[in-house]
């Protein structure tokens, strides 16, 4: 099972889109392909409904992990009365391997004690070599092995992609060396193509002018491409562009040139991972059980809007609402998708990516939640590039796998009595491109927004966050004659929208969807809500130990604290990372370098500030410190200013007045709490990670000011589009 992240129903080329994805087309090739399958719109969802086999908030995922709320259906916390079918296939005899992307454990259990019951090994999974939350950097990712995390891997040309193919086959190797006879499942979520956008620079460039007619040509010409190869009727209309887009040809020159390099290094991603893929296939034809091993090819969601109008090189800075301009990106079209950006594209190529449908992941319109399957096992499916044109949908995944095993959704796992599987098996379709469909509804729902298919017809209502749920329009579409929405009967039909409406309000209350809920970034700070830390004056670390992840590391930002390191220096002197938080694109290290020790604060990659002792570190024990006071905050949510003290047993050796903090850093791509070393992107340029302390640590202690009552530090503007 190979899930790609934010990858669009028109982004693969057996899909009618502009990038090369060969191994993925022939793979399609000796399969089938499917046009008509859905997802939840969201990747925690989807990845709860797939895996499970159950809709995403009768598991308790109605969003991401971190957006988890007190509700039965947005728990965070896939239940055990929901077994995966790793524990299902495990329990009858395969082996289970997870890599790639988690993102299904509650935030709080980001630790290094875990709780693991709802990590990959405590979810069915016998090995695992991923990360565990939504995103990471690429090019030096915030690794976790079974249930360690680890540092990055550093040599010349990493990238995680092709890491994570290579632990791929080497499990599959070692499982089938071992000669046992036992079968295997395993679960591949590559980071492609969520941000941030990372390909090698030979592939980005292999794009050159393939863009440059901008995103309305390539839309004209996508669906010309889906027509001519059946995907979509003859007949099916292009939407208008969606809400935000502006046309190409408004665009300045400038944004054009801009907005092309973004869509190149998307382009790349998407093919640097087919390539690896192409090697991963090639391993099961080398050790000839390819014949034998069905195959399935899914995305989590639409391609993603959430590179806003411009795109970006930086993601934690739009995320900290102070994004790059037109003019910054410019400045760095070269670098852009290696290790010194965090890009994203702009919504206008997510739009076409998600030709010819409307809207775009987080939406509930098709746009968001229709996806590309493809489907190949050649000594069952002897179908070779035909599509399959059946309703669909992500939950149906697991009772297919179960028929295909011959195994029987057992009604009880571990002394748990399961729920009812929720999905239909599309087995049926495998030798019959005809056969009628067997699933007969499906509801959708995701940060508010609402929809509902039934036999062939589609009511579905885009909600504007904080608007009375009242004041949703609804649209109704004959969606097995107009799959691209392109034509609203609702005031044709108002009998047929009505009956939707009710059976919308039907499946609701049966899959624990109420009460709606269209918060964004307010579930994830809300202040009352638990962490994975508890609230300490004092926290204590020492060398040799896991990164901390940001979700679990102490609340520091905008927060008066201080950071104190134990060690001994040798005679000779030392050099390194005392402590360090964050990386590239924003963060803080303690270090000495030269004899000095030093403080380096990374603002959003904007702006670095430095304060070094004018001394020499004398050889022998000492206490290093570094003292943060705030001094204001920003009307804006993006940033705080406060004072630096930097210190020596108690005595001050250096300051800095009025540098600026982000409202917050690196919970999502970056990097937590580590002590004694810098691994992945480093805070400064001033060294090389890892940067390890030579001398002696004991350990270091970090003191934090509690939080002002009711306070959400670092609480942007309402933002629809911020959600991940």
């Amino acid at each position: 099972m190979i899930v790609l992240d934010d990858v669009g129903y028109s982004q693969l080329g057996s899909y009618g889109g502009p990038i090369d994805t060969p191994n993925l087309d022939k793979l399609a090739a000796q399969g089938v392909r499917y046009t008509d399958f859905h997802t939840t719109a969201l990747c925690s969802p989807t990845r709860a409904a797939l895996l499970t086999g159950r809709n995403h908030p009768a598991v308790s995922l109605a969003a991401i992990t971190e957006a988890a709320t007190g509700y039965p259906g947005g728990y965070g916390s896939i239940p055990k009365s929901a077994a995966t079918i790793a524990e299902v296939l495990k329990q009858n005899g395969y082996n289970t391997f997870a890599l790639g992307k988690w993102h299904l454990a509650p935030y709080t259990a980001y630790t290094a004690a875990g709780p693991f019951d709802h990590w990959p090994l405590g979810m069915g999974f016998e090995k695992y070599y991923g990360f565990i939350g939504g995103e990471t950097d690429q090019w030096a990712p915030l690794l976790v092995q079974d249930n360690t995390f680890i540092d990055a891997p550093r040599r010349d040309g990493y990238h995680l992609t092709e890491d994570l193919v290579d632990h791929a086959i080497a499990y599959i190797r070692d499982q089938q060396q071992a000669s046992t006879g036992r079968p295997f499942f395993q679960y591949l979520a590559l980071g492609t193509a969520h941000a941030p956008l990372h390909a090698p620079k030979s592939y980005v460039d292999k794009y050159n002018g393939r863009f440059d007619a901008g995103w309305d040509a390539a839309r004209e010409e996508t669906l010309r491409k889906q027509k001519a190869m059946g995907l979509v009727p003859a007949d099916t209309e292009l939407p208008p562009r969606n809400p935000g887009v502006p046309a190409w040809a408004d665009l300045t020159p400038d944004q054009k040139t801009v907005y092309t390099r973004l869509e190149q290094v998307f382009a790349g991603y998407l093919d640097h991972a087919d390539h690896h893929l192409g090697r991963l296939f090639a391993a099961l034809d080398d050790m000839k059980i390819r014949d034998n091993t069905l195959i399935i090819v899914v995305s989590d969601n639409g391609a993603s809007q959430e590179g806003l109008q411009n795109g970006t090189a930086n993601t934690d800075r739009y995320r900290n609402y102070n994004p790059d301009s037109v003019k910054e990106i410019l400045g760095q079209l070269d670098k852009l998708g290696g290790p010194q950006t965090d890009p994203h594209y702009p919504m206008g190529w997510a739009m076409a990516g998600n030709t010819p449908l409307k809207r775009w992941k987080q939406d509930t319109h098709h746009g968001g939640n229709t996806d590309p399957l493809i489907i190949s096992w050649p000594a069952r499916i002897k179908a070779q590039g035909e599509m399959r044109r059946q309703y669909s949908y992500v939950t149906d995944i697991v009772p297919t796998l179960l028929e295909a095993t011959g195994l029987p959704a057992p009604t009880s796992v571990n002394g748990v009595r399961q729920m009812p599987l929720q999905g239909v098996s599309m087995a049926y379709t495998f030798d019959d491109p005809n056969a009628p469909r067997r699933r007969k509804a499906q509801y959708y729902e995701m940060l508010g927004s609402r929809a509902i298919w039934s036999d062939g017809w589609t009511a579905v209502a885009w909600h504007k966050k904080d608007d009375d749920w009242s004041r949703d329009k609804w649209e109704l579409y004959h969606t097995d004659v107009d799959l691209s929405e392109a034509h609203d009967l609702a005031a044709e039909r108002p009998d047929k929208l009505h009956a939707l409406q009710a059976l919308w309000t039907d499946e609701a209350k049966t899959y624990n969807v109420l009460p709606l809920d269209d918060r964004r970034y307010e579930r994830t700070a809300d202040p009352t809500r638990p962490i994975a830390a508890i609230e300490k004056s004092a926290y204590d670390y020492y060398p040799g130990t896991s990164i901390v992840h940001p979700l679990a590391a102490p609340q520091l930002l905008g927060r008066e604290h201080t950071v104190t390191a134990y060690a001994t220096i040798p005679e000779g002197g030392a050099e390194g990372v005392l402590a360090s938080s964050g990386g590239e694109f924003g963060g803080w290290s303690l270090f000495i370098k030269d004899g000095r020790l030093r403080y380096a604060h990374n603002y959003l990659k904007i702006e670095e500030y430095d304060v070094a002792s004018a001394a020499k570190v004398p050889s022998g024990a000492h206490r290093f410190s570094v003292h943060f006071t705030p001094t204001g905050k920003s009307l804006k949510p993006d940033f705080f200013t406060g004072d630096v003290t930097l210190s020596i047993d108690g005595g001050s050796v250096g300051e800095l007045k009025d540098i600026k903090m982000a409202g917050q850093y690196s919970a999502v791509t970056g990097y937590g709490l580590l002590i004694g070393r810098n691994t992945g992107t480093p805070v400064s340029h001033d060294y090389e990670p890892p940067f390890v302390f030579t001398g002696a640590l004991d350990k270091v202690v970090i003191e934090v000011a509690k939080a002002p009552k009711g306070e959400v530090i670092g609480k942007p503007k309402n933002d629809p589009n911020l959600a991940d």
